[in-house]
């Protein structure tokens, strides 16, 4: 005697209860990211060898880094800061660091640096460079919890200044590859736990 359409249905529900749960879609992990303005471009060779994704252009200042999008990422490497120094006063060098700080609080990052511009032969360049080193110096001594997350360490004017410059400004290639190899000691050094070592190029 077949069986009732309706018992059909009902154990066809019921298998379907039955069946395992599927697993859950894993979520991909949050990359490494190199990010920021045309000396971040000239590291970028580098960093894009150890699978860090670079977000650069030419030219970028806070403005165009407000315009990106924050996203999640386990180590970011944020190199910015030449475009906005011109003509930087005391007075603005002091605000600078807390507007970066501000932007990259919207940053879902595991752990961060802040490499900061350097040595310039562009003699307005190296003024907006010296007062913002100074104006960091000092937030470094009050401690300030606005950049606890964001540390503005491993200083371009101690990673570039022993290294050459075609325009004043850029370093050569043996220069981005000496200040990429100084950032990632750096990451390796305070790395958290689990994360695994960012090798640097030989």
């Amino acid at each position: 005697m077949p069986m009732p359409l309706h018992r059909w249905h009902l154990l066809a529900i019921l298998a379907l209860f039955a069946l395992p749960p599927s697993p859950a879609r894993a979520q991909p992990a949050c990359p490494d990211i190199l990010l920021g303005d045309s000396l971040a471009v000239g590291m970028a060779p580098h960093a894009r060898a150890l699978g860090f994704t670079v977000i650069a252009q030419q030219g970028a200042g806070i403005a165009w880094l407000r315009q990106q999008e924050p996203r999640c990422a386990r180590r970011l490497v944020l190199v910015f800061g030449t475009n906005d120094l011109r003509g930087m006063a005391q007075a603005e060098a002091e605000a600078y660091p807390l507007r970066i700080a501000a932007v990259m609080e919207q940053w879902d990052a595991q752990q961060a640096i802040w490499a900061t511009p350097g040595c310039f032969q562009d003699a307005a360049l190296e003024r907006g460079s010296a007062a913002l080193d100074a104006a960091l110096s000092r937030h470094l001594r009050r401690a300030s919890d606005r950049l606890r997350d964001l540390p503005a360490i491993h200083s371009g004017r101690l990673a570039r200044c022993a290294y050459a410059s075609h325009d004043g400004i850029h370093p050569t290639g043996v220069g981005y590859q000496a200040w990429w190899a100084g950032l990632a000691q750096w990451l390796d050094r305070t790395r958290m736990a689990g994360m695994e070592p960012v090798r640097a190029l030989p």
